[in-house]
């Protein structure tokens, strides 16, 4: 059982001091350390297939600058932080979750034709989350390194969204969020947003045109989002922070438009766009059936594939693939699922829920998030790890699986 200000083994010891020295120096002498990413970079790409589009990162300057002051103003988060990093997977762990998704709304006004939230009276299925709980799940996990503030809903929705981010970018824990672009414009949302101090705003758009763009995301305004949207990255680009995503979502009803979703990034003055392929089925039968048919299984023929990179570059755009047809295996430890050992889903309604693919706690949860710390290292919590070890995988994760 991981325990706060508990000491170092011996074995990890000459690693915390490696670590934070390196710290102390890149925090004192920034352009070393974007110059040796840069260098980094330019390696990786070297070794890189020309056609092969590497999966999104953060901003790897702003993460590990972050991480770096994080590990010099708290001790013990370094030390949890290389335990996790070292600790093979197994029923019990010695260090809290480094990641945590955090659902501040479980409500939302969009019904997009591939989500559960469709299921639930009025789009909502709990209350907001409030400032106080989020603040006490903070401070608690002080082995926290990355946070994303999303979940089923749109965090615009909840009236504390922005206390909360401002509330872990005091404690230099590297933030995510995605939006839907429909509320941006009001109460000048697109500037608090960006001057909040988020690492990475992820706004899902998943039609090129109108008619596409509304047909999945029901209930929306096509041309208000990408208003909002060439608003939010105009001034983004003007703070000179790099910190906005298009998140397209392949699907049968969208696979056409690959290359008119770089047309509408450039024209909305985005420099990061990601496709994404493959979805969830949140665990039951029926959105898994509702969402094989729609998903695809191919990006593109490598001819296009080409045409693409090329227009990208010209365009100034990096491109990214996630991919959610990559499944995981019971082949070896390591090719199993991460989430039931390094990471867990926070509900709006305060349920430790398995992972941000289900999302939802009525299909499983843990318990009450507000004793996480024994919770995490419980016997439910130690049930559900050994079924991963031991090759029985749970109904609900058998999505994520090649079984």
């Amino acid at each position: 059982m991981p325990k706060s200000k508990a000491p170092l083994n011996k074995e990890y010891v000459r690693e915390y001091k490696d670590i934070l020295n390196k710290a102390k120096h890149y925090v004192n002498h920034p352009d070393e350390l974007r110059r040796d990413i840069e260098l980094e970079y330019l390696e990786r790409e070297k070794d890189r297939e020309l056609l092969n589009i590497p999966v999104p990162k953060p901003d790897e300057f702003s993460y590990k600058m972050i991480q770096y002051n994080g590990f010099i103003h708290y001790p013990e988060r370094l030390k949890n932080f290389i335990i996790a990093k070292n600790e093979l997977r197994k029923i019990t762990r010695s260090f809290f979750p480094v990641i945590l998704d955090i659902e501040p709304t479980s409500r939302c006004n969009f019904r997009c034709i591939m989500c559960q939230l469709n299921d639930w009276k009025n789009g909502k299925r709990a209350d907001d989350l409030k400032f106080d709980d989020f603040k006490k799940i903070i401070d608690e996990q002080y082995g926290l390194t990355e946070i994303k503030l999303q979940g089923m809903g749109e965090p615009l929705l909840n009236k504390e969204f922005f206390k909360m981010i401002e509330y872990v970018v005091k404690k230099y824990i590297w933030i995510r969020t995605t939006v839907n672009g429909s509320l941006l414009h009001i109460n000048d949302n697109y500037k608090k947003l960006v001057d909040s101090g988020v690492n990475e705003i992820q706004i899902s758009v998943d039609g090129a045109t109108k008619k596409v763009f509304e047909k999945i995301r029901r209930n929306s305004n096509f041309d208000k989002v990408v208003e909002n949207l060439k608003m939010l990255n105009n001034y983004s680009n003007s703070k000179n922070k790099l910190v906005t995503r298009m998140w397209v979502l392949l699907q049968e009803h969208n696979k056409h438009q690959v290359f008119e979703f770089l047309d509408l990034a450039k024209y909305m003055e985005f420099k990061r766009l990601t496709y994404s392929i493959g979805m969830s089925d949140f665990g039951q039968e029926k959105w898994n059936k509702n969402n094989k048919s729609l998903e695809i299984k191919e990006f593109l023929p490598k001819s296009d594939l080409s045409k693409l990179l090329k227009k990208a570059k010209e365009y100034g755009i990096e491109i990214t693939r996630w991919n959610l047809e990559q499944k995981y295996n019971n082949d070896t430890v390591n090719t199993k699922c991460p989430w039931p050992f390094n990471r867990a889903f926070i509900s709006s309604d305060l349920k430790i829920v398995p992972c941000c693919m289900i999302g939802n706690p009525d299909v499983s949860n843990f318990g009450d998030a507000r004793d996480l710390v024994n919770i995490w290292n419980g016997k439910i919590y130690q049930n559900f790890r050994k079924s991963h070890l031991e090759g029985k995988i749970p109904k609900f994760c058998k999505n994520c699986y090649k079984i």
